[in-house]
C-alpha cells in the first residue's frame, strides 16, 4: 500500500496547491474526529478500497471543514494507514482492497446491516479492467449486484444460490452475509478461481470444493470451474439453484449462446427433479427423505420456480439484442427490474462507482442508459413442461440412415432433422458439392451453433431425432454432442455401400467415413453410452424386430407407424435431396434386400480391404445378428474362463486381439487339417517341457515334408512375445500350431503352399481341464485309434477327426473322455490324453504304437521309475482296465487326472489310489523346476 505524507501544502486535484489554511479552522484541528461521522466513514472507506487520490483528498477536505487540517492528517494516520497488518499491500500484480459497505440511517431493519453501520471486505484484485487478468478486477456490474443483495436480503436468504463468472467472489460474500442456505460460485479461469477461493478465506469463509448437498452453514462457499462453452448438462445435474446471479456477462456475442445454454439448464430445473418425494410428503435434499419442503416452507404449496438476477451494462446494443433474442429461443422470460428492484446507495464514497448517476428506465432496449448498470430478471418459460430428448443417429453415407430417418419421423412423438451438422462440415473442409453454396447461404454452418441452438434447442415434441453422417463430426464441435442425447450406430457392408456411392462423390476412405464411425462408437463407450448397433441388413430382412429392438435400447416405446411412409420427397429432407434421395422417394418402407447382389466393382477392391475390416468390428455389437444359414440367429455362448474374452494372438507374424485372429480361406488348416500342433503349459513364468515340445513339432513337420519352416529361435520368441503381451505368468495354456501355410489356389497339392509356414500362438488363461480332485469318469468308444498303416499316430497333426468321433461318443454318455482301441482291441489311450494303471504296485501304459507318445507321459514314467515303482510298457486289455486298483489319465492339458470309473466300473475302491497321490505330488514338484524361462 502506497503511504502519503500530509502537510500543510497538499497537491489538489490538477497538480493545484492547497495553501495553509486560515484561523477559522484552528478550531477544527484542535479537535479529535470522530470515525463514526458520515464523512469520516466515507474517507476511510475510500481510501481502504483505493479510491483516485482526487477523491480521497476531497473526502479528507470534507472530514476538516474544506481543508485537510493537522487532525484530519492524523485521523488518515490512525485510522487507514498505521496498521500492523499488512496482508493487505501488494501481492504479485495484484493488490488488496477494502470495499466498505455504509448503510444510511433509518436501516436498522435490514438483515444485512446486522449490528454495525459499516460492512468490510476484504478483496485482492487486479487494478487493469481492459487487459491481463481481468477476471480479477471488481467490475462495476458486481458492485451493483452486491448493493442489490445486501439491500434486498429476503430475495436471499435460506436459498440456494449460483453465480455464474464470479470473478473476485464479492457477490458470494454478500450471499453468505445474508445467510443464504447455499452459495455456489464459479468461473472459467482457473487464475481467477484460485483468487477467488483466497478471497474467501481472507474474509473467513470456509470453502468446500465438493459440499454435501442440503448444507445450511451461512460460512461454507462452494468453488467450481465452468467453462461455459464446455459445460454439460451433466455436469450441473446436480446443481438445483432457487436464485441464479450473474455480473456484466452480456458482453461477448460469442460467449453469449453458451451463456443462454447454462441458464436454461439451471432454470429449467427444479428440485423436484433430483428429489421426488412419494405420497405426497415434502422432501430433504439433504439426506433424501420426505420430511421438510425447501425454503423453509411445510404447507405442501408448490416450490417458486427459480430465477437469475443479472447485472449488466449495455455496451453495444447489437450484442444485447442477441443476447434477448437467444433467451427467447430458449423459452426465457426477461423482465427489466432496473426501476422496481432498486438497491440502497451503500458505496457512495465510490467515484469509481457511482449509482446516484442512475436513472430511472422504462424497458430492456434503447431506452437503457448504455454505461449504466441496470438488472434483468430472467425465469423459464420451460418448467414444468417436456424438455426435448435427442436420439442421434451415426452412419456412413448409403447405409439407409434416410429411410431410417423417414421412419421415426413417422411418430407422433417426434421431430426430425436431416444432417444439421452438414454446412458445418462444407464450411471446415472445404470441399465441394453440387448443392454446396445454395446449403451454406441457407443452412447455419457454426457448428457449435447447430449444436447448441438446433440440436439441442427447444422444439415442440418430446424427442428430437437427428440424422447424421459420421464424417461430419469434424474437430472443434462442442463435447455436448456426443456427451448430450440418446446415440445409436447405423452400419452396412461396404460391399453393398461401394457400388452406388459414386453417383455424387468419388468414393474415398474419408467419403466413406467408417473409421470416424469406429471413433463414434468407441468415444460414447468411454462415456459409458454404449450405443446400440443395428445393421442396414438387418433392417431389410426384418425391420419390424430390428426397430422394436432398437426402441427397447433407447428407452423409447416401438409405433407400428415406424414401418411405413408414402413416397415421394418430404418436408424434412435436405436440399441435396435431389442429388441422392431418388430411390428412398420411390419407397414406402424398408425394401427387402434383392436375393443376389450386384457385381462389386474392382476398381475398389483397395478402398474395400481397407473399410470392411471397420465395418466387421463394428458389425461384433450388433445385438442379433440375422442370417441365412442359421436362423434364428444362434445366441453368444458364455466362456469357459470369461477373462479369456480379451486376449491377443499370433498369428503368421503379428500379434492380433482374439476376433481378429483369423487364417486365409487359402491356408492348408482349412483346405485340408494340413497342420502340426502342441500343447504348453506355463507355471510361474516357465513353459514346461518347452524344448521337448520343439522337438516334436520339428519332427512332425518333417515327416509331413513341410517347407520354410521358422526356426526354433524364431517360434521361441513368438511364444514368449504373445505371453508377455498378455500378461501370462501362470496358470495359463498354450495351443502352438504349425500350419503348412496359404496356398496360391485351392487344392490339395503342397506344390501351392508358396507362402511358407503360417505361426499360430495361441495363449489362453486355462486351469487343468479335468477334475483332479475327486477323479474323472470314462467311456470306452467304439471308434478305433488310427493304424500306423493309415496315419502314424507319432505325427502330432491338427487332423483329429479320429479323436473327435470317439469324443462325441463320451459327450453322448455324460463322462468326462473316452478310451480309444486299437484295431486288435487292446486299449490305446483315449481321446485326448494317454493311460496308465495299477495292480497290485506295477505300473502299466500302452505301447506308443496306435497312441502318441506324450511329452507329459514320457515325464510320469521317469517319475515311476525315480519313485521306486515298477513299470511296463505292453499291451492292455479292457478287462486289465476294469479290474485295475488305480487308473489315470496324463497330458499338458490336464496334468495327471485320477480315474475313478470306466465303463460303469469303480476303479479299486472309486477314490484316488495312493500311486496316483504319489506321482500327482511328484509331477507338481516337477513343474516348479523348469529351467524354460521367459
Amino acid at each position: 500500500m502506497k503511504v502519503f505524507k500530509f502537510s500543510k501544502t497538499v497537491v489538489g486535484r490538477g497538480g493545484r496547491k492547497v495553501k495553509g489554511e486560515s484561523m477559522a479552522t484552528a478550531a477544527v484541528e484542535e479537535q479529535e474526529l470522530d470515525p463514526s461521522l458520515p464523512a469520516c466513514v466515507n474517507l476511510i472507506s475510500a481510501i481502504l478500497a483505493m479510491e483516485p487520490s482526487d477523491l480521497v483528498i476531497s473526502h479528507a477536505r470534507a472530514c476538516g471543514g474544506g481543508s485537510i487540517t493537522e487532525s484530519v492528517q492524523k485521523f488518515i494516520w490512525d485510522h487507514c494507514l498505521s496498521t500492523p497488518d499488512d496482508s493487505f499491500g501488494k501481492r504479485d500484480t495484484r493488490v488488496c482492497k477494502r470495499i466498505s459497505y455504509i448503510f444510511p440511517d433509518g436501516c436498522s431493519e435490514l438483515q444485512s446491516k446486522q449490528h454495525s453501520r459499516a460492512l468490510v471486505f476484504t478483496l485482492q484484485c487486479s487494478l487493469n479492467m481492459l487487459e491481463g487478468d481481468t477476471g480479477c478486477s471488481i467490475w462495476p456490474s458486481s458492485l451493483f449486484l452486491s448493493e442489490l443483495i445486501l439491500s434486498h436480503p429476503k430475495l436471499f436468504s435460506n436459498k440456494s444460490c449460483f453465480e455464474i463468472g464470479s470473478g473476485v467472489g464479492l457477490v458470494g460474500l454478500c450471499l453468505a452475509h445474508v445467510k443464504a442456505s447455499k452459495v455456489i460460485l464459479s468461473d472459467g479461469d482457473l487464475s481467477t478461481l484460485a483468487n477467488m477461493k483466497f478471497n474467501l478465506e481472507l474474509n473467513h469463509l470456509n470453502i468446500e470444493t465438493d459440499m454435501p448437498q442440503g448444507s445450511e452453514d451461512p460460512s461454507m462457499v462452494k468453488c467450481m470451474h465452468l467453462p461455459w462453452e464446455s459445460t454439460s448438462e451433466s455436469q450441473l445435474q446436480d446443481i438445483v439453484p432457487d436464485v441464479v446471479l450473474g455480473a456484466d456477462v452480456i458482453y461477448d456475442p460469442v460467449c453469449l449462446p453458451h451463456l443462454v445454454r447454462v441458464l436454461a439448464i439451471l432454470l429449467n430445473r427444479t428440485k423436484s427433479d433430483s428429489c421426488k418425494p412419494e405420497n405426497g410428503d415434502a422432501c430433504d435434499e439433504s439426506v433424501g427423505r420426505c420430511k421438510v419442503v425447501y425454503n423453509g416452507v411445510a404447507d405442501g404449496k408448490s416450490k417458486e420456480a427459480p430465477v437469475a438476477y443479472i447485472a449488466y451494462v449495455i455496451r453495444n446494443i447489437e450484442t444485447f439484442d442477441y443476447f434477448l433474442s437467444l433467451a427467447k429461443q430458449a423459452n426465457l422470460n426477461i423482465m427489466d427490474l432496473s426501476d422496481s428492484l432498486k438497491p440502497l446507495n451503500l458505496l457512495r464514497y465510490m467515484q469509481s462507482f457511482n449509482q446516484s448517476h442512475q436513472q430511472n428506465h422504462g424497458s430492456i432496449r434503447c431506452e437503457i442508459d448504455m454505461n449504466l448498470d441496470s438488472i434483468l430478471s430472467i425465469r423459464s418459460e420451460m418448467v414444468g413442461s417436456e424438455i426435448v430428448e435427442v436420439i442421434h443417429s451415426w452412419s456412413a453415407p448409403r447405409s439407409l440412415s434416410t429411410s431410417t430417418m423417414y421412419s421415426f419421423a413417422q411418430r407422433d412423438d417426434i421431430e426430425v432433422l436431416d444432417e444439421p451438422l452438414y454446412a458445418n462440415f462444407l464450411r471446415v473442409t472445404g470441399l465441394d458439392r453440387p448443392y454446396r453454396k445454395e446449403l451454406l447461404s441457407k443452412m447455419e454452418s457454426d457448428g457449435n451453433k447447430v449444436v447448441n441452438d438446433i440440436i439441442f434447442g427447444p422444439g415442440r415434441k418430446k424427442y428430437r431425432y437427428c440424422k447424421h453422417i459420421a464424417k461430419q463430426r469434424v474437430q472443434g464441435l462442442t463435447n455436448d454432442l456426443m456427451k448430450k442425447g440418446k446415440h445409436f450406430i447405423l452400419i452396412r457392408n461396404p460391399l453393398d455401400i461401394l457400388p452406388s456411392f459414386g453417383k455424387v462423390v468419388a468414393p474415398s476412405f474419408f467419403e466413406l467415413g467408417l473409421a470416424e464411425l469406429v471413433c463414434i462408437y468407441n468415444e460414447l463407450r468411454e462415456l459409458g453410452q454404449s450405443p446400440p448397433v443395428i445393421d442396414a441388413a438387418d433392417l431389410q430382412q426384418n425391420p419390424e424386430a430390428t426397430l422394436r429392438g432398437l426402441c427397447d435400447d433407447l428407452e423409447i416405446p416401438f409405433q407400428p407407424t415406424m414401418l411405413s411412409w408414402e413416397a415421394g420427397p418430404k418436408s424434412i429432407d435436405g436440399l441435396w435431396a435431389p442429388w441422392w434421395y431418388e430411390s428412398i422417394h420411390k419407397s414406402t418402407g424398408f425394401n427387402q434386400a434383392k436375393r443376389y447382389p450386384q457385381t462389386f466393382p474392382f476398381s475398389l477392391y483397395d478402398l474395400l480391404e481397407q473399410s470392411l475390416p471397420l465395418y466387421n468390428m463394428l458389425r461384433r455389437h450388433v445385438k442379433k445378428k440375422q442370417s441365412s444359414l442359421l436362423s434364428p440367429p444362434l445366441p453368444l455362448p458364455d466362456l469357459p474362463v470369461p477373462t479369456n474374452e480379451k486376449i491377443l494372438v499370433w498369428v503368421g507374424d503379428e500379434i492380433v486381439p482374439r476376433d481378429s485372429a483369423k487364417v486365409s480361406v487359402f491356408d492348408s488348416v482349412v483346405q485340408g487339417g494340413d497342420s502340426v500342433w502342441e500343447g504348453l503349459r506355463v507355471y510361474n513364468g516357465k513353459i514346461f517341457k518347452l524344448e521337448g515340445h520343439l522337438d516334436r513339432m520339428f519332427d512332425s513337420a518333417k515327416a509331413l515334408a513341410f517347407e520354410n519352416v521358422p526356426t526354433r529361435d524364431e517360434i521361441k520368441d513368438a511364444i514368449f512375445k504373445t505371453l508377455i503381451r498378455n500378461g501370462m505368468f501362470d496358470n495359463s495354456h498354450i495351443r502352438l500350431s504349425l500350419t503348412r501355410g496359404k496356398k496360391v489356389t485351392s487344392g490339395m497339392s503342397p506344390a501351392f503352399n508358396l507362402y511358407g509356414c503360417t505361426l499360430i500362438v495361441l495363449a489362453e488363461w486355462k486351469p487343468p481341464v479335468y477334475d483332479n480332485t475327486r477323479g474323472i469318469v470314462l467311456v470306452t468308444a467304439s471308434t478305433r485309434r488310427n493304424s500306423p498303416n493309415s496315419l502314424d499316430s507319432k505325427i502330432h497333426h491338427n487332423n483329429l477327426l479320429n479323436n473327435i468321433l470317439a469324443k462325441i461318443e463320451g459327450n453322448n454318455a455324460k463322462v468326462d473322455d473316452a478310451i480309444m482301441l486299437d484295431k486288435d482291441g487292446y486299449v490305446s489311450e483315449t481321446n485326448a490324453t494317454n493311460i496308465f494303471i495299477v495292480k497290485k504296485g506295477r505300473v502299466s501304459t500302452p505301447h506308443a504304437d496306435y497312441c502318441l507318445p506324450g511329452i507329459t507321459r514320457a515325464t510320469i514314467m521317469d517319475l515311476v521309475v525315480k519313485e521306486d515303482l515298477i513299470l511296463e510298457e505292453r499291451r492292455i486289455s479292457l478287462s486289465e482296465v476294469h479290474t485295475a486298483d488305480e487308473m489315470w489319465t496324463s497330458g499338458t492339458m490336464g496334468e495327471l487326472s485320477p480315474v475313478v470309473k470306466v465303463d460303469g466300473r469303480r476303479i479299486g475302491d472309486g477314490e484316488i489310489g495312493p500311486v496316483t497321490k504319489r506321482l500327482q505330488d511328484a509331477y507338481k514338484n516337477l513343474t516348479q523346476q523348469s529351467d524354460d524361462i521367459f
